[in-house]
């Protein structure tokens, strides 16, 4: 019922992705801006309004502060001239709104009905509402859900760091309606008395923030960031510098149409590791083989990754103890080529890969979806040999909050923690894939020159800055 701008709107906002679910039940003036709307989210979920955001219409439009856009390359709409029934008309309609772009909480806001006015009584209000909203930056859904398993487990390794970090008890069913509705109408002052905006811009090396937000979300295709069009055949040239590409070629040409006989362990054979190893050179994919010998696949990350993103893929599969190539992939390299193979492997990479899984080290799992953001440092001053300790003080600059998901540890403090979960995944990962190089090689054994990094020629084809 009723017509656009008239009466009393009566929406619910659910935050996505938690179960069982949190929401708050509000009545608003359809006359609001979005920008009251962002602040009344703010209130009535219960975060502190210190990170980013934005909304997005069912129709794709962005509407957010301008001052977030600078250079307009996200084409925001102005949230302090719309209103909401501008674009919630009818019942039923639903737009989202996302705040913290790290973390990536996402929101949907639904109008559920259009009141007639007159007995509304002060607006807004929020007239019901369902659970504790989670604490800033503890990780997204993923790392909300360890913490509250945490934080309820007494027996739990990480039970008293969650206590300290949160300052307490966390009660995730508890909601405070009166004290809701005391702070809404207080909303405007408490937004103009807050420091957020006193506080330093983050440090993005030259990406304003909407830009930022396009590489983090879509890392393979952000036109306002890296041009999206890639000369093939230029590609094509460097591509052999990529060590994980020179390790898929040797394993697809020995799988031929027959495949290969996994060990018992389910294993490449000793034989296929090595020869993997060798097109790739061992200085790279196995710096300290001087201390030891190759007995598996296992002890090899280069190997076990070529492995496994050819699987996610959807290059190869296993049958009756045999790693196989897929009919359909093997026409499709054979056709398309290797450089439309790779782009296949950087996809999986961003899409489907678990970076935590190469290391295996409990805690900071923030760094892939910030990692990102290392292909534009190495755009932005990749062309010079410089540290790799400088790359990792410009990644804490631009996300100070990284190190806060890192578990208490007795022997090493958070941030030192995410500078070992930053270079064992972020810059392993682009070695590996040949988007960076590594001088000298196996500095770690050396201490007596600090490790260095710089682009490569393969880089340079696939990441031209717009």
């Amino acid at each position: 019922m009723g017509a656009q701008g008239k009466g009393v709107y009566q929406v619910k906002v659910t935050l996505s992705g938690i179960r069982p679910p949190i929401w708050r039940r509000l009545l608003i003036s359809p006359q609001a801006t979005f920008q009251d709307l962002h602040r009344i989210i703010q209130i009535a979920m219960g975060w502190r309004a210190s990170h980013l955001h934005l909304f997005q219409a069912a129709d794709g439009r962005l509407i957010g502060d301008p001052a977030e856009d600078e250079d307009d390359m996200m084409a925001f709409l102005d949230e302090t001239r719309m209103q909401v029934s501008s674009v919630l008309r009818r019942e039923g309609q639903a737009i989202k709104y996302e705040y913290d772009f790290g973390d990536s909480w996402e929101h949907q806001v639904k109008l559920e009905k259009i009141l007639p006015a007159g007995d509304e009584g002060h607006l807004p209000r929020c007239i019901k509402a369902a659970r504790q909203c989670p604490p800033e930056d503890v990780g997204g859904v993923h790392g909300y859900y360890e913490f509250v398993d945490a934080m309820h487990d007494p027996a739990h390794p990480e039970h008293e760091g969650v206590k300290e970090w949160w300052g307490g008890e966390f009660d995730p069913e508890f909601v405070n309606l009166e004290e809701i509705n005391q702070l809404l109408p207080e909303r405007d002052a408490l937004f103009a008395e807050s420091d957020v905006d006193a506080l330093p811009p983050a440090d993005f090396c030259g990406l304003s923030p909407s830009q930022m937000h396009e590489l983090l979300q879509s890392p393979l295709h952000c036109p306002s960031v890296f041009k999206p069009l890639i000369n093939a055949i230029a590609v094509d040239q460097e591509l052999n510098t990529a060590p994980i590409l020179q390790m898929a070629k040797v394993l697809v040409n020995e799988l031929g149409e027959k495949g290969i006989r996994l060990t018992g362990k389910g294993n490449l054979p000793l034989k296929q590791v090595m020869a993997m190893i060798e097109a790739a050179g061992a200085e790279v994919v196995v710096p300290f083989l001087g201390y030891g010998s190759v007995r598996s696949e296992e002890q090899i990350l280069g190997v076990q990754l070529t492995r496994v993103l050819l699987e996610l893929a959807g290059y190869t599969r296993k049958e009756k103890g045999r790693l196989l190539l897929k009919k359909a992939a093997a026409k499709r390299l054979q056709s398309k080529g290797w450089p439309v193979f790779y782009q296949a492997l950087l996809t999986t990479v961003f899409k489907d890969l678990n970076w935590a899984w190469m290391d295996g080290y409990d805690g900071v799992e923030d760094a892939q979806t910030v990692g990102p953001f290392f292909l534009w440092l190495l755009a932005e001053k990749g062309g010079d040999w410089l540290p790799v300790e400088g790359y990792l003080d410009d990644m804490l600059s631009a996300f100070p909050m990284l190190p806060l998901s890192a578990h208490p540890k007795s022997y090493a403090s958070e941030e030192q923690q995410a500078r070992w979960v930053l270079d064992s995944r972020v810059v392993r990962l682009f070695r590996l894939l040949g988007l960076l190089e590594l001088n000298p090689e196996q500095t770690r054994m050396r201490y007596e020159e600090p490790q260095q990094l710089r682009r490569t020629a393969l880089f340079e084809r696939l990441f031209a800055r717009a």
